[in-house]
C-alpha cells in the first residue's frame, strides 16, 4: 500500500502554539510598563500643578503684599483659573492650610513620587 503525501504548505500546531505563547510573555512584560508610565505621567502633572500654584501665589503676594490663605482667594484675584486637582485616583482639590501655607494637592498621592522623590514645596 502507498500513501501519497500532501504537498500542503501551512503551519504545525506546535509552530501556532510557540507565536501564541511568544505574545503573551511580551504582553505581559509590556502592560506593567504601560502602568508605570501612567503613574509617572500623574506624577508629572501634580508637579506642573505645585509650580502653577506656588507662581500664582508669588504672583498674588508680589500683587497684594501679603499672602494668599486661601486657593479661591488666587482663583478670585485671577492668578488661577481653576484651582488644580489631583489626577491621582482618589485625589482631590488643591488647599492651602492658613497656619503653615503648605499646598496640598487632594489624597490621592503617596508622600513620595513614583521614582521615590520629594513632592515639590512652596
Amino acid at each position: 500500500m502507498v500513501f501519497d503525501v500532501l504537498d500542503e504548505k501551512g503551519f504545525t500546531l506546535i509552530e501556532l502554539m510557540v507565536v501564541v505563547l511568544i505574545i503573551g510573555i511580551l504582553v505581559a512584560v509590556a502592560i506593567p510598563m504601560f502602568g508605570s508610565a501612567a503613574d509617572r505621567t500623574r506624577d508629572t502633572t501634580c508637579i506642573a500643578n505645585l509650580r502653577a500654584i506656588g507662581g500664582a501665589l508669588e504672583q498674588y503676594k508680589a500683587e497684594y503684599n501679603t499672602s494668599a490663605a486661601t486657593l479661591d482667594q488666587i482663583v478670585n484675584a485671577y492668578f488661577l483659573k481653576n484651582p488644580p486637582t489631583d489626577p491621582h485616583p482618589g485625589g482631590g482639590v488643591a488647599t492651602i492650610d492658613a497656619g503653615t501655607g503648605v499646598v496640598s494637592i487632594g489624597t490621592g498621592h503617596n508622600a513620595t513620587q513614583t521614582n521615590g522623590d520629594a513632592w515639590p514645596t512652596f
